[in-house]
């Protein structure tokens, strides 16, 4: 079943498979951009479950940003005003795909 996932991810180029051993034949997955591009989403999912799922004793894993030492929360931000973002703030309209 591991294979099978592993595969799909590969195929659909989220993961590349790299050999780190020759003999026996040994391999990596690393996340291509199209999978750095779903650290964002995994953060959110991730984030929910600490907040709503996560029993008396608290939080299990924390998030450190490397570059400031702080631990933080996601947010979902404007990528032009930069104003933190949550659904109430969001309308939809049909876009050049639709």
């Amino acid at each position: 079943m591991l294979v099978d996932r592993l595969r799909k991810l590969v195929d659909e180029k989220v993961l590349k498979k790299v050999a780190y051993q020759e003999s026996p034949a040994r391999y990596e997955y690393r996340l291509t951009k199209k999978g750095m591009d779903l650290h964002p989403i995994l953060m959110a999912i991730v984030h929910w479950g600490d907040v709503h799922m996560a029993g008396g004793a608290g939080r299990p894993l924390l998030h450190r940003h490397v570059k400031c030492g702080h631990l933080f929360d996601p947010v979902t931000v404007c990528s032009e005003c930069q104003a933190e973002l949550t659904a109430k703030d969001v309308s939809i309209e049909a876009g050049p795909g639709a």
